[in-house]
C-alpha cells in the first residue's frame, strides 16, 4: 500500500462525496479484489456524476487507477447506467490508456446506484446484512470522491 497517498487523502480531509461522508483514507487503507466506481446516480434527477465523468474523465481514471494499485485490486469497474451515453463515450475514449479498468453498463432501474445493488451487479457477490462491501472484497467509491482524491 502506498501510505503517502493514503496520508495525503487523510491530511486533505477527503471524505465520501456520495452522502455518508465516510473518511476515504480509512476506506482505501485496505486490500480489495475490486474497486467499483459508482457512477450510477441512484436518484433519477441527479446529473452531477454524469457531468464529472464527461468533463473530468482523465482525472477520474487516473485516480481510479491509483486507488486500484494501492489497494492491490485486480480490477476496477466503472458502474453507470447505459443511458449515460456522453459519459460512456468520454470514458471509452480514454480507458484504453489504463489496464484492468472496465465499464459496466447498468439498466435504467431504481436503485441501480445503491451500493449493495452495484456490488451485486458488478461481481455477483452479496454484501451481508449489516455489512460493508469490503466484507466481499470490494471497495465502492463515488465519482466526486475520486476527483477529490485526484485534486
Amino acid at each position: 500500500m502506498d501510505q503517502d497517498i493514503i496520508n495525503k487523502i487523510k491530511e486533505n480531509g477527503v471524505v465520501g462525496a456520495g452522502g455518508a461522508g465516510f473518511p476515504t483514507h480509512v476506506k482505501v487503507n485496505a486490500e480489495a479484489e475490486y474497486i467499483i466506481l459508482n457512477g450510477a446516480e441512484c436518484e433519477p434527477l441527479l446529473r452531477v456524476d454524469q457531468q464529472l465523468m464527461v468533463q473530468k474523465t482523465k482525472e477520474i481514471l487516473i485516480a481510479l487507477d491509483k486507488i486500484r494499485k494501492i489497494t492491490n485490486a485486480k480490477r476496477a469497474i466503472i458502474g453507470l447506467k447505459s443511458k449515460y451515453k456522453k459519459a460512456i463515450e468520454a470514458i471509452e475514449k480514454d480507458i484504453y490508456n489504463f489496464t484492468n479498468i472496465s465499464v459496466l453498463e447498468l439498466g435504467n432501474f431504481y436503485p441501480a446506484g445503491d451500493e449493495q445493488v452495484l456490488v451485486y451487479e458488478a461481481t455477483k457477490r452479496i454484501v451481508p446484512e449489516g455489512g460493508i462491501p469490503l466484507n466481499v472484497g470490494v471497495i465502492v467509491l463515488n465519482v466526486e470522491t475520486l476527483l477529490n482524491i485526484h485534486n
